[in-house]
C-alpha cells in the first residue's frame, strides 16, 4: 500500500523557530517568501513513528517570475529574501538554476 502524500490544510512552524532571533530579524517580505516555500511542501507519514516528513524537500521550486506575478515583488527584493533565508539557515539552495537556460533553482527547507 502506498503512503498518502499530503499538501495539507495548514502549515507547521516550530515554536523554537518563531521565537528565534533569526526569525525576528527577517523582513516581512522574507517571512512571506518562507511561508510560500512551506506552502509548496508535500508531506508523508514515515513508518511506525507516524511522524510527518517532507517528500519534495530539495525539489521546491519558487521562481523569480512567480515572485513577480503572485506577490508583485521586485526581482531584487526576491533575491534579497532568498539570501536572507539561506543566511539564517531556514532554506538551502540544492540546485542553482540558470535563468538563461530555463533551468529553475531548487530549494529545501533546512533545519540548520
Amino acid at each position: 500500500m502506498k503512503a498518502k502524500v499530503s499538501t495539507g490544510k495548514g502549515m507547521f512552524i516550530p515554536r523554537r523557530m518563531h521565537r528565534s532571533p533569526a526569525f525576528r530579524e527577517l523582513t516581512k517580505t522574507a517571512v512571506t517568501v518562507y511561508l510560500e516555500f512551506k506552502f509548496r511542501c508535500q508531506y508523508q507519514k514515515a513508518g511506525a513513528s507516524n511522524k510527518w516528513h517532507h517528500v519534495n524537500n530539495g525539489e521546491l521550486i519558487f521562481t523569480y517570475d512567480d515572485a513577480v506575478k503572485r506577490f508583485a515583488m521586485a526581482r531584487s527584493t526576491f533575491r534579497n529574501c532568498i539570501d536572507q533565508l539561506v543566511n539564517v539557515g531556514f532554506i538551502d539552495i540544492d540546485h542553482a538554476g540558470s535563468g538563461m537556460m530555463k533551468d529553475c533553482s531548487k530549494y529545501s527547507i533546512s533545519d540548520r
